[in-house]
């Protein structure tokens, strides 16, 4: 039996805002169907509180030739189209909008609130926002379509054809902020199953100066890469930018 040695890590996050994480994954049987995963443990979706809906865009599903918004169905992760996908590599993309969220003294987070709106002593206020974004391959394309970023806030973009994605390959990706290169960012990545949480994790890098960073899969399945990237706003009411960015692929 193959002898796998993962590279185990201890991850904090800083900030209760972003103690959730948001990923998105996708299947084209019979027609195309898009999961919205708002939580803890990848890919299991959770359900999110009706109060924090309005924070995500629907699931959008963008190809070569492809833009299409996908409708909720039944549960508020779930999304559906009307057909399935002609062969092609595309890309699978979730958005939580970005959202001003206060820590007042008492560690309680208030929604849409800056320090101007909250009379109590505050710790923090951040503009948040999340994106996620997932490659799904149909038939045997390899298109390098997915190579190329989609240019808005910070993402992901893989620098190799799906073809690359198999164990033990290096594939590199790159960092992006609005289309600019993320120096020196650090990168986090997981297998499928591997943790429930973001205390131990299968992955650990930092981008070069190009923004680019090398991962290379021990193990197949579904894996997934996340970054922070956090800014001074110059807006003294709420003093930050916080951002987080995924992006999930099969492993071969």
């Amino acid at each position: 039996m193959k002898k796998i040695s993962i590279y185990i890590m201890s991850l904090f996050v800083a900030t209760s805002a972003f103690s959730h994480g948001l990923w998105v994954t996708g299947t084209n049987d019979d027609i195309i169907k898009a999961t919205m995963i708002y939580g803890h443990d990848f890919p299991k979706p959770e359900e999110i509180k009706e109060e924090r809906r309005v924070l995500f865009e629907p699931v959008k599903v963008i190809g070569e030739n492809t833009n299409i918004t996908l409708s909720q169905k039944g549960k508020f992760y779930n999304y559906e189209g009307t057909e399935r996908l002609k062969e092609g590599t595309y890309i699978l993309q979730a958005t939580y909008v970005p959202t001003p969220w206060t820590e007042t003294a008492d560690k309680k987070w208030h929604m849409n609130k800056t320090r101007k709106d909250i009379k109590k002593e505050v710790n923090h206020c951040a503009v948040y926002s999340m994106s996620a974004k997932s490659i799904l391959n149909v038939g045997n394309a390899d298109s390098e379509f997915i190579t190329k970023p989609l240019g808005k806030g910070v993402e992901f973009t893989p620098l190799e054809k799906v073809s690359q994605f198999k164990e033990g390959m290096p594939i590199k990706f790159k960092v992006t902020k609005d289309g600019k290169p993320l120096k020196i960012q650090e990168v986090y990545g997981n297998l499928e199953a591997y943790s429930k949480n973001d205390m131990s994790m299968a992955f650990y890098g930092k981008t070069n100066l190009k923004g680019e960073v090398t991962f290379k899969a021990l193990k197949s399945g579904l894996w997934y890469l996340k970054t922070y990237y956090k800014q001074n706003s110059g807006n003294k009411d709420c003093e930050s930018i916080e951002d987080a960015a995924t992006i999930s692929f099969e492993i071969k």
